[in-house]
């Protein structure tokens, strides 16, 4: 009896959680559709461009519609069955809320797989290939502005790079010691990737010793640093999303980053924590399985959906508090999720006792 009931209850949560992110996910690409379109044709990408627009967004795009469309799904799916009395009877079987919301446990756990899969695999690889389509189509600027990155050895500037960042012109290398004073400077025509290092052509190299200066022109040169093509596509990005490889190579010096390292520490926890969200959500929503017919269930539905978006805004707050340095990562991405889990479990105990 448990069985049919486990599978009829988990297909209704999971077909009105799969509606609604697809319905979520639509609506989010309309409106930044809308805001994209003259972009893309004033570019002379017609409605390919568009769709290849719409495509490499769709992935980041349902990653943050999930959690919102696990709550509604759950919501809704709790308040039909509760309305048509499927709660009633299977209370009546002597099955708790608390055991009907372990039964739906394999619901959550696979959109917890898809939102991590999506988050750290795939939404990167979409972003970096929508950056380099994106700059592969913008026209040329007359005077490039000299864009700034933080090396291990130094900042480095450089002018222009191509689409898929594995070429580079313009370059200045700025060399310090552990004190941080200049040693070198080294300007290169360009620089080109492959077989996993850059090569610099057309180099000036100026050592800057604390008696005189001594300048050496060198056709070739290796170019040995923590900058990777990939890295030189995310500089422009405010907020780039990194998988938790990538994370921790930069966190470890591998490779370069724009934003504080506390930035990367609190991504790289968050990208852990991240997908309890749908768990936490599936907890919020199931006192809406506690329809009272008379009172229509107005409030325990607006409760759940009070208790859900406090737990989307206290845990954006939490996570720009721990990406700007103000709370330690651990902490910043570790109290919504604990606190509003503890409040699920508490009205889990209170529907059940009552």
């Amino acid at each position: 009896m448990n069985g049919v009931i486990a599978r009829y209850v988990r297909r209704r949560v999971a077909s009105q959680t799969l509606g609604l992110l697809l319905v979520l996910t639509a609506l989010m690409q309309l409106l930044e559709m809308l805001d994209v379109t003259g972009d893309v044709l004033d570019r002379q990408l017609g409605a390919t461009g568009l769709l290849q627009y719409a495509l490499l967004r769709t992935p980041a795009e349902i990653v943050v519609a999930l959690p919102l469309a696990a709550l509604l799904g759950s919501m809704s799916a709790f308040y039909a069955m509760a309305r048509h009395h499927e709660v009633v009877a299977m209370r009546c079987a002597g099955m708790s809320l608390k055991r009907l919301v372990l039964l739906l446990l394999p619901v959550p756990i696979v959109l917890a797989g898809v939102q991590f899969v999506l988050s750290d695999r795939v939404v990167p690889r979409a972003e970096a290939a929508l950056k380099a389509w994106w700059d592969s189509t913008e026209p040329p600027e007359a005077e490039p502005e000299p864009r700034w990155v933080q090396t291990r050895d130094g900042p480095v500037s450089f002018l222009h790079a191509s689409p898929n960042g594995r070429e580079l012109r313009g370059v200045s290398i700025y060399q310090r010691d552990e004190s941080g004073l200049l040693t070198a400077r080294l300007r290169a025509a360009r620089a080109n990737w492959a077989d996993g290092e850059w090569r610099l052509t057309d180099v000036e190299h100026l050592d800057a010793s604390p008696t005189q200066l001594h300048r050496q022109d060198q056709a070739e040169r290796e170019w040995s640093i923590n900058l990777r093509p990939d890295d030189v596509l995310r500089l422009d990005l405010v907020q780039p999303h990194l998988s938790s490889m990538m994370l921790v190579d930069v966190i470890a010096g591998e490779r370069v980053g724009a934003q504080p390292l506390s930035f990367y520490q609190t991504v790289l926890y968050r990208s852990f924590t991240a997908p309890l969200a749908v768990f936490v959500m599936l907890l919020l929503a199931a006192p809406t399985a506690r329809l009272m017919s008379r009172a229509g269930g107005g409030a325990s539905l607006l409760v759940a959906l009070g208790l859900g978006l406090g737990y989307l805004l206290c845990d954006g707050i939490m996570a720009a508090l721990g990406t700007g340095g103000r709370l330690p990562p651990a902490i910043a991405v570790s109290v919504a999720p604990a606190l509003f889990f503890l409040i699920g479990i508490v009205q889990l105990e209170y529907c059940d006792r009552t």
